[in-house]
């Protein structure tokens, strides 16, 4: 009977720990997006001073379609890239140096390849 009560005991408090145990926050790795110059905006970013959205490249630099203010944005290198469809800015997040070169200096042509 005491062995019993002793194995449920330690198997309760076994599936405890497993239940409770939580990954580290702060354990990022290096060179993810998350520890770059690259910042996700789930929600639109918008001027304080104007109140208007303030998006730098007029063309999606992931399919070089017309870019939709109503998409997620990505903040990178100082500017905010809008996109033409959700699903691009994730892209964008995951290599933003590759796809930041498929726009013109004024971010308004495709001038990568599709």
């Amino acid at each position: 009977m005491l062995k019993q009560i002793s194995l449920i005991f330690l198997l309760t408090i076994f599936f405890c720990v497993i239940t409770f145990a939580q990954e580290n926050p702060g354990n990022e790795k290096e060179g993810t997006p998350d520890s770059t110059a690259v910042k996700t905006n789930l929600t639109t970013d918008v001027n304080e001073d104007s109140e208007e959205i303030i998006i730098w490249n007029k063309v999606c630099p992931v399919k070089g379609d017309k870019v939709d203010e109503d998409t997620p944005t990505v903040e990178y290198n100082g500017k905010l890239y809008g996109f033409c469809c959700p699903g691009c800015d994730t892209k964008f997040a995951k290599n933003p140096e590759k796809y930041s070169k498929n726009l013109s200096e004024d971010g308004s042509k495709f001038i990568g390849r599709k």
